[in-house]
């Protein structure tokens, strides 16, 4: 199985696992005599994962690990989305984020050894329990308890870990920066509209489209900006231990700090599972977590505005991708989870009346998008 993943990631089998053999013995609490190497689904495009297992007789300490593959092992590899800053990483972008997470008491996994010249990294094992697990089909008082958790901890991410100095780390130096913010917008109408329907968009919606998207960029430039995971979402947060712990954080940069909580809300299914009323509770929930671990006043008024703004920046970035891996990638799963989104696009639309023009426009194309949500 571990040979035919390699093969899959384009690695050659033989020098890979060599390499994983001599890496365990870097490991003290391995049993590099003894173990299994057991592919696990899913995974970006860059790198895939195993779980390797020892024998339940060692006496080392450790059951498992995780090992994450490398498509390829170049650092400045799979960071399409933020090219400009390429020439300043010097260092494996996992790698950097996971030594300062880690120092600011973030829950995320040791690193227990890294192979540069191979790709390979060999990390804790959190186990398969994902945060959508114990929330999916579950009463409300137990849905809120671990949202209320994932809130907990991002809360010690982007306050922790915005203060904690660090001259080196990629977080700091990476940011939502015009082009990225009105980049992923332009995601939605590269993918959900032009390469959907080749020739229909026409210059008029395009540049009404174009303006408001200028629009909400520059608006969320304005806003406070502290440190954001980037995709701190139900099958990214896990649960090990009674706690949340903290997986695929290497795209962490400087955001609008209501991003990540739009993205927890509702990326994906989120908010079909949680409901209106528990997402309006969570979101002042947030509120007061914030305040009091930041020891500043929120402008309430203000944060509810860049809030609404972050939700539909991320769900026009997240549709617009889902479409982009479906036609690009030709991976079609993700379209399930397409009409929660919509209908989050539809909520915050129509809400907003500065932008019934763009809601206009953009129902004229994508239909899902049309009227407002029961």
């Amino acid at each position: 199985m571990f040979e035919s993943f390699l093969l899959k990631m384009r690695r050659s089998p033989e020098p890979v696992k060599a390499a994983v053999a001599a890496d365990l013995r870097e490991i003290p609490q391995a049993d590099a005599e003894t173990y299994r190497v057991i592919p696990i689904t899913g995974g970006a495009s860059n790198r895939g994962y195993c779980r390797i297992v020892f024998s339940p007789d060692g006496d080392r300490g450790l059951k498992s690990l995780i090992l994450m593959v490398l498509a390829d092992p170049d650092p400045h590899k799979g960071i399409e989305e933020v090219a400009s800053y390429a020439d300043q990483i010097q260092e494996l972008p996992f790698v950097n984020v996971q030594k300062h997470l880690a120092a600011a008491g973030v829950a995320v996994p040791e690193l227990y050894y890294y192979n540069r010249e191979h790709g390979l990294l060999y990390l804790e094992d959190f186990g398969d329990v994902l945060l959508r697990n114990v929330v999916q089909d579950q009463p409300e008082a137990e849905q809120r308890k671990w949202m209320e958790a994932a809130i907990d901890e991002l809360v010690k991410l982007q306050i922790a870990g915005t203060r904690r100095p660090n001259p080196r780390f990629l977080g700091f130096v990476m940011r939502f920066d015009h082009e990225l913010l009105f980049w992923e917008l332009n995601h939605f109408t590269d993918y959900a509209i032009r390469d959907r329907f080749p020739g229909a968009l026409i210059p008029e919606d395009e540049n009404t489209i174009n303006r408001s998207f200028e629009n909400i960029t520059r608006r969320l430039l304005e806003s406070p900006y502290w440190l954001q995971h980037r995709d701190w979402h139900m099958d990214n947060l896990m649960i090990r231990d009674g706690r949340i712990k903290v997986i695929d954080f290497q795209d962490a940069l400087m955001g609008p700090f209501t991003y990540d909580l739009a993205c927890l809300l509702y990326d994906r299914d989120t908010s079909a599972i949680l409901g209106d009323g528990l997402i309006e509770r969570l979101v002042a929930y947030y509120a007061d977590r914030f305040q009091s671990a930041s020891g500043g006043a929120l402008d309430l008024k203000r944060y509810r505005e860049t809030f609404d703004l972050c939700v539909l920046h991320r769900m026009f970035k997240v549709v617009g991708r889902f479409h982009y891996i479906h036609s690009v990638k030709k991976r079609p799963e993700f379209l399930v989870f397409l009409p929660p989104m919509h209908r989050a696009l539809r909520k915050y639309l129509s809400s907003h009346q500065e932008l019934s023009e763009l809601h206009h426009i953009i129902a004229k194309y994508v239909k899902e998008l049309e009227g407002v949500p029961s």
